[in-house]
């Protein structure tokens, strides 16, 4: 009875349009959507898609298809002695997968009912797939229920498949002849499609998670208690040098043989952080930096995880904090002397090699700018350049310093061990300032590095391979410290491979008044763009003066007078003790720093002016904000004077 009513009424709306209320208002609405989009009542069969667009859906769809297939295998399993199909498509009604029961199999391909074609409602009129799609909500379709004739020996059930976002991505249907019909159907369809959806959501959580662990920098490991690999992420193949599926194979009892961490870990569940620790694998060794942290559930641990961070890439943050770089360039160079122009020119030649440089020159002569501009020029000019003074460092922590330590090789060592400036250095360039204060006692060690290129920790037991480039400096006499057993010979010649004397400023007379100037803009530029120059007179004396010091003793000086000077022209009134032709520095110019001098000038210039403030800054040539904020910086106390 309810079969024929189906048929009556569906003939009836098709007649007259006449609607009988015991039709579903979902299968009303979808006829009334079919005739506006005038879908042909004798036709039903899906428009098939080409191969190329059929691919790319399934290639879009790879995630779905691989979790919906063994839901509709199990759904199939079940129903496999009815005569339903079950159908799987994408948002737009394609069949993608299909598992087809054998008896109604013909039936199917005569209405182009397999992969590939379309069964939406534009192609094919009211249908359990096209409709649910269309108000994404589970339907069922029953015989005349069907907008097209050729239908309505069939029944459907179908439910829309939604991501997480609550995007249609598909559906779910199951297909069979209308005498076979059962509402059972249309919750097992329901029901599947929730585990689909769940399954989904629990994917996207790995893949979000696989994303955020792969977007670390740092390697990430997750052991189990049995010291088994469970995960990782892709940064562990690249620091371990091996394929995915080979890390999986290590066995991590030795790559950890140097950490308790049965003890420290699994039973007592601490977590540990090793800094600068090395992990042994067959044939190498990966020098890190190994946080390990055990996994607790219900109070009990179930494994670890291990961060791992390749040290060289620690090292590099640490270089770039503590500044290990560059700053300086052959252009900041200032001079007109051929001859440093010569050594410019052959310093510039030799920046691209990995050869080892001899800077010698006096105290003040510029051997760090020299080296500075050398790596600046040079292919290492992205990585460290590390400056170590060997005459400042204790004669017993030469070698540590330089070396390293391994952990607990001697009292008050950090725990983890400590690498040295030529490890800190690797990819750039160590300059070693003042190289004669070496130690005759370290120099051999020294010499063995740079033949191979190679260190050994204090403590430690075998050699880390180094790509640093050493550029040594002196203003002693090597070849004098040689003959007085002070200087190794085999290290002088190791590190003379190119040699740059340095001229001392009293043989660069042309470059004196050039490099006072260049210093009186910096100063000018320095405070508010001040426009103080020199007297002639002031010029004369300092082409007059011998420079022990140098450039920096040039400097100096002009830094002096600068803050000194209470008017727009400097004079030799700015002088320590001017004499008529020489500069007499009975005390060390050093002696007073930058912030001392700007200091004795405020108060100078407060002194001549009574204590006024705007007065003193007039007189300075400064603002009255500038004067009060010195004032308040070095608690110049005004009342006073």
């Amino acid at each position: 009875m309810l079969k024929d009513n189906r048929k009556q009424n569906w003939a009836q709306y098709m007649e007259n349009g006449k609607v009988s209320p015991e039709i579903r208002p979902e299968i009303v609405e979808s006829w009334s959507r079919c005739d506006t989009m005038k879908v042909d009542i004798g036709s039903g069969k899906g428009s098939v898609a080409s191969n190329d667009e059929l691919q790319k859906r399934l290639e879009g769809k790879k995630e779905l298809l691989s979790i919906a297939r063994p839901v509709m295998e199990d759904i199939f399993e079940i129903i496999k002695k009815t005569s339903y199909s079950v159908v799987l498509t994408d948002e737009d009604g394609v069949l993608l997968d299909i598992i087809i029961n054998q008896d109604i199999q013909e039936k199917h391909e005569s209405l182009n009912f397999f992969r590939g074609t379309f069964w939406d409602e534009k192609n094919v009129g009211t249908n359990a797939i096209g409709t649910c799609l269309a108000i994404d909500k589970p339907m069922q379709v029953i015989g005349a229920d069907h907008y097209c004739l050729s239908h309505h020996q069939w029944t459907c059930s179908a439910a829309p498949i939604h991501d997480t976002n609550g995007r249609i991505i598909g559906c779910l249907d199951l297909s069979g002849r209308v005498e076979d019909v059962h509402t059972h159907t249309y919750g097992i369809v329901v029901s599947a499609v929730k585990n689909i959806e769940k399954q989904l959501a629990i994917l996207e959580s790995y893949r979000l998670m696989d994303i955020a662990l792969d977007s670390i920098l740092d390697g990430l490991m997750i052991i189990d208690t049995d010291m088994k690999i469970k995960r990782i992420n892709n940064k562990i193949p690249e620091l371990f040098k091996m394929d995915e599926e080979d890390v999986y194979k290590v066995d991590m009892n030795k790559v950890l043989k140097d950490v308790d961490i049965v003890n420290n870990i699994f039973i007592n569940k601490h977590k540990f952080r090793y800094s600068d620790i090395t992990l042994s694998l067959e044939h190498k060794k990966i020098e890190c930096f190994l946080n390990i942290t055990p996994i607790v559930f219900n109070e009990e641990v179930m494994g670890a995880v291990l961060v791992i961070r390749e040290a060289k890439q620690v090292r590099k943050e640490i270089n770039k904090l503590a500044g290990f770089k560059a700053n300086y360039t052959f252009d900041n160079i200032i001079t007109k002397n051929d001859r440093m122009i010569e050594l410019i020119n052959t310093a510039k030649r030799i920046s691209n090699t990995n050869c080892s440089v001899l800077i010698e020159g006096e105290s003040g002569t510029g051997k760090e700018l020299f080296a500075q501009s050398i790596h600046n020029e040079s292919h290492r000019k992205k990585g460290p350049f590390i400056a170590i003074n060997c005459a400042a460092i204790p004669k017993d922590l030469v070698e540590s310093e330089l070396f390293g330590y391994e952990n607990g090789s001697f009292t008050g060592a950090l725990k983890g061990g400590m690498p040295g400036k030529f490890e800190m250095a690797s990819g750039g360039t160590l300059f070693l300032d003042e190289i004669g204060e070496i130690p005759l006692e370290i120099q051999p060690k020294l010499l063995r590095v740079l033949d191979n290129n190679k260190v050994v920790r204090i403590g430690g037991s075998y050699e880390r391979d180094l790509d640093v480039r050493i550029i040594a400096a002196t203003n002693r006499n090597l070849l004098d410290e040689m003959s007085k057993t002070a200087f190794r010979q085999d290290l002088y010649f190791r590190l003379n491979v190119i040699n740059l004397r340095l001229l001392p400023l009293k043989r660069r007379k042309e470059d004196i008044i050039e490099l006072a100037k260049y210093f009186l803009g910096v100063l000018n530029q320095e405070n508010n763009g001040m426009l103080k120059r020199f007297s002639s007179s002031f010029e004369q004396t300092l082409l007059e003066h011998d420079w022990a010091g140098n450039v920096r003793e040039l400097k100096n000086i002009i830094q002096r007078a600068y803050y000194l000077s209470v008017r727009d022209i400097i004079d030799n009134a700015q002088l320590p003790n001017a004499s008529q032709s020489k500069i007499s520095l009975a005390e060390d110019t050093g002696s007073e720093s930058l912030k001392d001098m700007e200091k004795n000038s405020i108060e100078h210039a407060l002194h001549l002016n009574k204590g006024n403030a705007v007065k003193a800054a007039e007189s300075l040539n400064i603002s009255k904000a500038t004067i009060y904020r010195k004032i308040k910086t070095y608690s110049i106390d005004v009342h006073r004077i």
